[in-house]
């Protein structure tokens, strides 16, 4: 059984002029929805094995905060290739982790994220799309039977949880 986390990052602002997108961190709304999100994660029990992060400032910014709320030893790995990425990239990515982590948590962008939570998604939960848009700070968890990361397919995931930052 393997265990993934989507976690779109928090909401950013255009705090500076000519300010490039990369860039660009999180606002007064972020700072305080990420570790919201954190002492959430950590409510349900939950404990990434591993975070896969897009190197943009505002998901470096999101996982910081919601790793700290965790209060978690959870290792982090930067990805140049998840900014602003196609779906099928992210999938490829977590395709190669170990299978000794049992469990990831990807910390990403839209529309890439809710590209790749439909993906994984089974029919009936992707005809009816309970991501909506997939807000700012929103996070789905999915598990997936099977015993390696290799063997995740388009369609396999049982989506076990959606939280939308309104919620908490």
């Amino acid at each position: 059984m393997k265990r993934l986390f989507l976690l779109r990052h928090a909401e950013s602002g255009w705090g500076k002029p000519n300010q490039d997108d990369f860039d660009r961190t999180l606002s007064m709304h972020g700072k305080r929805t990420a570790p919201l999100l954190g002492r959430h994660i950590q409510r349900l029990g939950y404990a990434p094995a591993i975070a896969l992060c897009s190197p943009a400032q505002r998901t470096r910014e999101t996982w910081g905060y919601v790793s700290e709320a965790l209060n978690s030893e959870t290792p982090e790995e930067l990805r140049p290739e998840f900014y602003l990425v196609e779906p099928g990239t992210l999938l490829d990515a977590i395709r190669t982790l170990e299978d000794a982590h049992a469990s990831a948590i990807v910390i990403n962008h839209n529309p890439g994220i809710l590209a790749l939570a439909l993906s994984l998604a089974t029919d009936d939960i992707r005809a009816a799309n309970p991501f909506g848009e997939y807000p700012a700070a929103a996070l789905a968890v999915f598990d997936f039977d099977v015993a390696s990361w290799s063997a995740l397919q388009p369609g396999g995931g049982t989506l076990i949880g959606f939280t939308r930052p309104d919620e908490l």
